[in-house]
């Protein structure tokens, strides 16, 4: 067994991960939690068609490569990183595996069982029976405070439970024990702390595409929109001229998934043209073009630059483009109750208030 310092809070942020657009590794040397976004793959995917020389790998210098790229300094980083991983993946790197939606579904119907109360039992029940099962499940349970937390000290069991049996697979011992469980108060700061840092990029998001020609219209949709604590996800909706070039735009876009991955958070950005009709996401590439990416599932990649039409994977009515909830420019229109953090750190700054 190889005994490691484990950093017991980042292991569980990567186990607790269900998103696609990034990865968790383990480094067995240093105890170091890694995490490695769909983005910063795609920057040292781009680095090494540049500068690295199959037939003299020796030569290549990441460093000296990314003084020539134009990147930020935290995104340095995270592409040291990736090819930290892609170095040393299968000796010194392991991956963490990502929670599967069936295996949390499977957690939240095991910790029902252990409900006394009948009257919540069958609530609970009943509540978590198709689309939308998690959501019912935690505002239930929000007017259950003592179930509420016993359901977060559950949900902790479990998952340090999941982590020494993948460390014991790994033939992993760690050196120190994990910490005691939060409290429900201290998982609620939490999640709102995260909550905040998703409206945060959205206000800056929001005024670097304002200032982009071309765009006529910038809305929220999605989870921040409602008193949901815990969004997964900031999602845009930008309302482009049929002629704009989508450059800038898709740069800003970059910014704002790439930001919000860094907390284990996602940002998408969605594009409509101003009749109303969907038209995609912005392409999360750098270089956006036919033939550039072979995993590009653009349903006509590079037709127009930095639009990703997958539309076979996603689509928004007519009906939520034509009135989204909120709109934040040019001007604020809101056709739900707003949230009161979404009014103070975005739509009072907006208004220059």
């Amino acid at each position: 067994m190889k005994k490691v310092t484990i950093d017991w809070g980042e292991i569980e942020l990567a186990f607790d991960n269900s998103s696609w657009e990034m990865d968790y590794y383990l480094d067995t040397e240093t105890g170091q939690t890694l995490m490695v976004m769909a983005e910063s793959r795609r920057y040292l995917e781009e680095i090494y068609e540049e500068y690295f020389a199959p037939d003299a790998p020796d030569d290549f210098n990441l460093d000296a490569a990314l003084a020539q790229v134009d990147l930020p300094d935290w995104q340095k980083e995270a592409v040291r990183e990736a090819d930290l991983v892609e170095r040393y993946y299968g000796s010194r790197i392991v991956g963490i595996p990502r929670v599967e939606s069936w295996e949390a579904y499977d957690e939240m119907q095991d910790f029902i069982a252990t409900i006394p109360n009948d009257r919540l039992y069958n609530k609970l029940v009943n509540a978590t029976q198709g689309r939308g099962a998690f959501g019912r499940f935690r505002d239930i349970l929000a007017r259950h405070p003592a179930e509420e937390q016993r359901w977060y000290d559950f949900q902790q069991n479990r998952l340090r439970q999941r982590i020494l049996e993948w460390l014991e697979m790994e033939e992993i011992e760690p050196i120190n024990a994990p910490p005691a469980a939060a409290s429900t108060a201290e998982r609620q700061e939490e999640l709102l702390s995260l909550r905040h840092k998703l409206l945060d990029e959205t206000l800056i998001f929001t005024q670097a595409a304002s200032r982009i020609p071309g765009v006529t219209r910038i809305a929220l949709i999605g989870s921040l929109t409602t008193d949901k604590i815990d969004p997964k996800d900031a999602d845009l909706l930008v309302t482009v001229t049929d002629d704009m070039d989508l450059t800038d735009l898709a740069t800003a876009a970059r910014k704002l998934q790439g930001h919000c991955q860094s907390f284990n958070r996602g940002g998408e950005v969605f594009l409509a043209d101003e009749q109303h009709h969907y038209l995609g996401r912005a392409c999360p590439w750098k270089l956006c073009g036919p033939g550039i990416r072979a995993s590009c599932d653009a349903l006509h990649c590079g037709k127009r630059p930095y639009l990703h039409d997958d539309l076979q994977a996603v689509k928004l009515s007519k009906a939520l483009i034509a009135e989204p909830p909120l709109e934040l420019w040019p001007q604020v229109t809101a056709r739900v109750p707003v949230p009161d953090d979404v009014a103070e750190r975005v739509l009072r700054p907006l208004r220059g208030e």
